[in-house]
């Protein structure tokens, strides 16, 4: 793995089991990646809305400091995602959850779907952030590698052809899951016990 690659490798990091597959594909079809790149950027907004908003909209305070206008947006956009939520999972059945490594430019991954793919091979990464909201990004991308860690093997790929849009809502959302896994984290052994959060293994 060249230095540039092992730099996608570091950094903020966001550790889940989450709905994954891997999609093996030429990344040559242009029309095929603006797809991709237009659908995670939408998904990506959807997220950042329904993970940022305030969820206690009803307690005095938020009703003291936040307009009827807000309120009554944020009761419809809740509505809506939840309905769109509720479509997506009666439609198709979300993949396997596999463990994961993600980061603003690349993503480790292990389970299932590792017959599907080796080092060298390129494609779409497909994973589902919000169980809530199953909305897929899909993300293109190329296997530069694999590591083994406690007897499991990682496939290590990086993004390629990410949008700014997309590498903008990625880096965020990482960010943002990152410090509430910190958060939630003090104190508890939730993480360690789900496995959602083993920091000392990577």
């Amino acid at each position: 793995m060249s230095p540039h690659d092992r730099t996608d490798f570091e950094g903020i990091s966001l550790y889940e089991r989450l709905p994954f597959t891997w999609v093996s594909a030429d990344l040559g079809d242009l029309n095929e990646l603006d797809h991709a790149n237009h659908e995670s950027a939408r998904a990506l907004q959807a997220l950042a809305v329904y993970e940022e908003m305030p969820r206690e909209v009803s307690s005095d305070s938020a009703h003291h400091h936040a307009s009827p206008e807000l309120l009554h947006l944020q009761v419809k956009v809740d509505v809506l995602l939840s309905l769109v939520g509720r479509l997506m999972s009666n439609q198709a059945d979300a993949p396997a959850r596999h463990s994961i490594v993600l980061r603003s430019q690349s993503v480790e991954w292990s389970g299932p779907d590792h017959v599907h793919a080796k080092p060298g091979d390129s494609g779409y990464v497909v994973l589902y952030p919000n169980p809530v909201l199953p909305l897929p990004l899909r993300l293109p991308g190329r296997v530069v590698g694999s590591v083994e860690r406690s007897g499991t093997r990682w496939l290590q790929t990086r993004f390629e052809h990410l949008t700014p849009a997309v590498a903008a809502g990625l880096e965020k959302m990482v960010f943002r899951r990152h410090r509430r896994q910190v958060a939630f984290s003090k104190g508890t052994g939730v993480f360690t016990e789900t496995g959602i959060f083993r920091a000392s293994k990577f």
